[in-house]
């Protein structure tokens, strides 16, 4: 996903980081271990219908019977059966020497520690309600949208699963909302009222156009049912549309107004209990590392000030750089032109770019990427908020745009994973400040592909440097804020002479909300940049870029510690002086 902001300032601070040791690598795979992933990802895929549908588009190629795998949204927060599967599977790993595998199962074997040990000291009953489950960005009133109005059928069950889940959007708003009121009563709750109504409003408003049934009854249509068959389950989907989705969200309307008045007032998630030992397991989700917060804060506080410097030096450049694109589709053929001059080829799949309609648009975010599942050939989508940003195709910022989602970010990255990961199991690690830093590095190079005629060089530093900056900088005030405890009159005393007190306050309130919300694609990109810097200085004339885009893709999605071994790793081989 593409986010925006654009603010200015710069900090500094200190601290210090620990490089990991690794062992021997066997020769061979592990059977056992091969076996134990197999089995892992079976289960993992027959835990509930919306993980099998979103990975898989043909269960029972992997011996999944689809027809016994439960259909619900899911639980509100974790179960006592979560905890337990994650107990078991760490105790299974444990049995494993880790000198036993071989590469690639030691990419996995690290990813899975690192995770699974991440994940169960989250689900610690002690930080059970500081979550907030209304974020703007990722909350359920915009998620369940998103995911509805994505879903794609590959058969007739799949559609009869879809009915059920939209029955069963009542069911997990309650839940939802049960939720909402043990926070109250801690006084957890904690979330931007107004844009959360504006959302739900919007929905409620939009129910007799909307896209959630625009896309199933296409999806429905191209499975090419009986003319009987495919009006009754056109029929269900409205009626479930009108009996349990829109009145869910009357639900979340009427209750959420009832819980206004115990809705806390933007606040540091460090100032509750256990709060500043919860933030400190947001910043390693969301930053990919187990590098300390005072690290990162030193780092982009760092980046900002060079960001600053790169800013002055290109001034006189011209901050309205146009291309010559006419349309979304031109820039993405364009990408697809120019990639493999410094990323390995791919065989490059169908896509098509759809607008977001009304309901699901949100000035804070630009487009996103929707995922096929790996073992499809399905064509690949992007969502694009032309409401807000699609009023000028040739600008700087579209163009990026098209090449963080498209080529050669986010779907290009997926579809290298789809090509080229030896397990599935690999498909399904989560790291957000890998895969969003990824897609800003591609914003970063797709920038050199633009005719200098056309886009001044200068004017280039000048878009990346800012575009850094934006990233950078907000990510910074995030940590600031949680690490320090600030409060809002003291975020805004000391900001005071660099921006007016109402742009402080909505940055405040914004960063409390939704605890670092910027940081996968801040220090994602900044941990890509530095290693990439540090390549090409170790390398000389002798850097290639595909080869530190494969360094980087080749293990899947895993975390930067481990991504930084790889790169070490694989410098250490190029220059001779591997041990």
């Amino acid at each position: 996903m593409k986010k925006k902001l654009s603010i200015l300032f710069a900090a500094t601070l200190c601290a210090t980081s620990v490089v990991p040791v690794y062992a021997k690598t066997a020769s061979t795979p592990n059977a056992d271990f091969d076996t134990f992933l197999r089995e892992d990802f079976k289960e993992t895929m027959e835990d509930d219908y919306t993980t099998m549908h979103s990975y898989l588009s043909n269960p029972e190629a992997y011996g999944i019977k689809a027809s016994d795998v439960k259909v619900t949204l899911g639980t509100i927060s974790y179960t006592k059966e979560d905890k337990k599967e994650l107990s078991d599977t760490i105790q299974k790993l444990k049995k494993f020497k880790r000198s036993s595998l071989d590469q690639t199962q030691q990419e996995i074997y690290d990813e899975y520690v690192s995770s699974n040990t991440l994940a169960k000291k989250q689900m610690q009953a002690k930080y059970r309600y500081l979550p907030n489950i209304w974020s703007s960005s990722n909350g359920i009133q915009s998620v369940l949208s998103n995911y509805f109005a994505n879903f794609d059928m590959y058969s007739e069950d799949d559609v009869k699963a879809f009915v059920k889940l939209l029955k069963d959007t009542d069911r997990y708003t309650d839940d939802a909302i049960a939720f909402s009121k043990k926070q109250a009563q801690q006084g957890t709750l904690c979330f931007d009222y107004n844009d959360v109504m504006d959302t739900i409003n919007t929905t409620i408003k939009n129910k007799d156009k909307n896209e959630i049934y625009n896309n199933a009854s296409q999806e429905i249509d191209a499975l090419q049912l009986s003319e009987t068959k495919t009006n009754k389950y056109k029929e269900q989907v409205q009626k479930a549309l009108d009996t349990d989705y829109f009145p869910a969200y009357q639900t979340m309307k009427t209750e959420l107004k009832k819980l206004k008045s115990k809705n806390s007032k933007a606040t540091p998630i460090t100032k509750q209990k256990n709060g500043l030992a919860y933030y400190k397991l947001l910043v390693e989700q969301n930053a990919g590392t187990t590098k300390s917060p005072h690290t990162i804060l030193y780092d982009l506080a760092n980046g900002c000030d060079d960001m600053i410097t790169n800013m002055q030096t290109y001034s006189s450049s011209s901050t309205s750089a146009k291309t010559n694109f006419s349309s979304a589709n031109e820039i993405m053929e364009f990408l697809k032109t120019k990639y493999t001059q410094d990323y390995p080829e791919i065989q490059m799949p169908n896509y098509e770019i759809q607008d977001l309609p009304e309901e699901q648009t949100s000035d804070n975010v630009v487009a996103y990427y929707v995922e096929p599942p790996f073992d499809s050939n399905d064509t690949n989508r992007i969502r694009f908020n032309a409401v807000d940003y699609g009023g000028d195709v040739t600008s700087l910022d579209t163009y990026m745009t098209f090449a963080h989602e498209g080529i050669p970010g986010h779907m290009y990255q997926a579809n290298y994973n789809h090509q080229h990961l030896t397990y599935p199991i690999q498909h399904c690690f989560s790291e957000i400040a890998f895969t969003e830093g990824f897609a800003m590095l591609a914003e970063e190079d797709a920038l050199s592909y633009l005719d200098t005629n056309l886009v001044s060089n200068d004017a280039k530093e000048m878009q990346l440097a800012n575009d850094k900056f934006s990233y950078y900088l907000p990510a910074t005030f995030d940590l600031m804020i949680h690490l320090r405890k600030l409060s809002k009159s003291e975020f805004v005393d000391q900001m005071k002479d660099m921006y007016d007190e109402d742009t402080l306050k909505d940055m405040y309130d914004s960063f409390c909300y939704e605890p670092c919300m910027y940081l996968p694609y801040a220090y994602g990109w900044y941990q890509l940049d530095s290693l990439r810097d540090k390549v090409k200085k170790a390398l000389g004339d002798s850097y290639d870029n595909k080869e530190f885009i494969d360094t980087l893709l080749k293990y899947g999605v895993v975390n930067f510690d481990i991504i930084r071994k790889n790169v070490n790793t694989y410098i250490a081989q190029k220059t001779g002086t591997e041990s």
